[in-house]
C-alpha cells in the first residue's frame, strides 16, 4: 500500500512532528507491536504515526545510507505483521508499505488514530 508521504521526508523528520515516527534497525516483532500499540491508542494524542524498519539511528536521526531488511525477508515480515494483528486486542490493521531508499528496502508501518483501546497479548 503506497505511502501518504514521501519517504525521504521521513527519513529526515520533515512534514510530521519526530515524536511521530520510530526507526528500528531490524524486525523485532515484540518491541515493534508495543510501539503499534501505543500509536493506536495514540497514548500522546500524536494522530498516529510511522514505524520505519531497515532504518539506524543516532540521536533521533536516520542514519543513511540505511541499513534496509533483506529482500528474502520482505514477504516473511508481511505475513508476520499479519499474524501479529490478531494478537491485537481488538484487532488492528496498520498499513504495510515496502519502499526502496538508498538501494535497499524498508518495511514502513503507518499507524492511525483508533478510537478503541488496545492491548497486546503476551504471547509476543
Amino acid at each position: 500500500m503506497a505511502l501518504p508521504i514521501n519517504i525521504e521526508d521521513l527519513l529526515h523528520k520533515q512534514r510530521v512532528e519526530s515524536n511521530r515516527i520510530e526507526f528500528k534497525e531490524g524486525w523485532n516483532p515484540t518491541s515493534i507491536y508495543h510501539s503499534i500499540c501505543a500509536f493506536a491508542n495514540d497514548i500522546d494524542n500524536l494522530g498516529g504515526g510511522y514505524i520505519i524498519i531497515g532504518v539506524a539511528e543516532k540521536n533521533g536521526i536516520a542514519v543513511r545510507p540505511v541499513k534496509g531488511v533483506p529482500e528474502e525477508n520482505l514477504d516473511k515480515i508481511q505475513r508476520e505483521v499479519l499474524q501479529y494483528n490478531q494478537l491485537i486486542e481488538p484487532v488492528y490493521a496498520p498499513r504495510v508499505s515496502i519502499e526502496e531508499v538508498d538501494g535497499k528496502y524498508l518495511v514502513v508501518i503507518g499507524l492511525q488514530l483508533d478510537t478503541t483501546a488496545h492491548t497486546q497479548h503476551q504471547q509476543m
